[in-house]
């Protein structure tokens, strides 16, 4: 071999060698992903929902009509820390009774801290004034409070949808539904503690077809409040409710039962009545139709003083993806029977739902 072709094969060895031997190497695997870091804590959210009506009475108010606003939230939410939150919720809201009678004006409706995943995922504990375990349950169903208050809240059988105390909520595994249970003061957020006496509130709610492509839409609850106006004079309510909701259906049907033993009339009352809700709707965005009928009888022992109450109308939803708008348009039938003493009813509604 030729010196020159020797120092050709030479420089090809010495070129291709370390290559094949690079290839061969195993290459070292990668970086793990990094762990998504927490937040910079404390982070705040703002939010608003607001009611605005026009109501013109029909029937016995001398033909009466107004503007208003009838609810008015400013939502403020902080992360404080990982599974630690507090929401303060200022409300407007008019006046009825007092020097203030007529006027809006701004006071609490929430202030709460709450701790999440409490003795399990998706669990949490709130401390202070928060949502009761009923109403707001029934609220995420229908849709509607901008109508008006659900049917417990609207007949004074529960006295407004928050309160002070604590409470904690746990679902059940594999979506089978929740529990939901509290101790409060039992007078709701506009009243300050009148006694000692607490009320203790619970719902159980049961999803019994959680995987079905059409039946987990159903669920089952029941609610029960134990309390008393002091000692000796009871106030205890339970409900019972079906509801069901699709993309194109939502409804409730619930029955309610009580006993009242306040200071004064010195014999217990015996409340009762049912409700039922339908919305027949495109979808959460579009056309709906809403149908409610309420019938309420403040005590079963005395005769001729029930109310029944009839809802029908329709509306347009809009939604985004953090804000929603909806316009109703819905009439309002209440007649009375001769024993309440009360005139009948009868109101056109025209209202506006804000969320964002």
């Amino acid at each position: 071999m030729s010196r020159s072709r020797l120092r050709i094969t030479v420089l090809a060895t010495a070129l291709v060698c370390p290559a094949l031997a690079a290839a061969q190497t195993p290459q070292p695997p990668a970086p793990p992903t990094p762990a998504p870091q927490d937040p910079a804590y404390p982070t705040v959210t703002v939010g608003g929902l607001s009611y605005l009506q026009y109501d013109g009475e029909l029937k016995n108010r001398d033909a009466f009509n107004a503007f208003d606003l009838t609810r008015g939230y400013l939502n403020i939410v902080a992360d404080v820390a990982k599974n630690v939150r507090f929401r303060i919720t200022p409300d407007v809201r008019r006046i009825t009774d007092g020097s203030l009678a007529g006027s809006l004006t701004f006071r609490l409706k929430y202030g709460y801290a709450q701790v999440d995943n409490v003795l399990g995922d998706k669990s949490w504990l709130r401390l202070g004034l928060h949502q009761t375990p009923w109403l707001d349950f029934e609220e995420s169903i229908n849709r509607y409070r901008v109508q008006g208050p659900m049917f417990a809240e609207r007949e004074g059988v529960i006295p407004g949808s928050a309160d002070f105390g604590i409470g904690y909520l746990a679902p059940l595994p594999s979506s089978y539904g929740e529990i939901n249970v509290g101790v409060y003061n039992g007078e709701g957020y506009a009243k300050a503690e009148a006694n000692k006496a607490k009320s203790f509130q619970g719902r159980a709610t049961i999803r019994p077809f959680p995987d079905a492509l059409l039946a987990k839409g159903l669920r089952l609850s029941a609610f029960y409040d134990l309390g008393s106006y002091s000692s000796g004079h009871p106030r205890r309510h339970g409900i019972v409710m079906a509801s069901f909701e699709h993309t194109y259906f939502a409804g409730t049907a619930q029955w309610l039962a009580g006993t009242e033993g306040p200071p004064s009339p010195a014999a217990d009352t015996h409340p009762r009545g049912a409700s039922v809700f339908a919305e027949v709707r495109q979808g959460l965005e579009g056309w709906a139709a809403i149908a409610r009928v309420d019938r309420f009888d403040p005590d079963r022992s005395t005769p001729d003083n029930s109310t029944r109450r009839i809802i029908a109308g329709v509306a347009y939803w809009l939604k985004w993806s953090k804000s929603r708008v909806g316009f109703v348009v819905n009439d309002e039938d209440v007649r009375y029977e001769a024993g309440r003493k009360k005139p009948d009813e009868n109101r056109l509604l025209f209202q506006t739902h804000i969320q964002f």
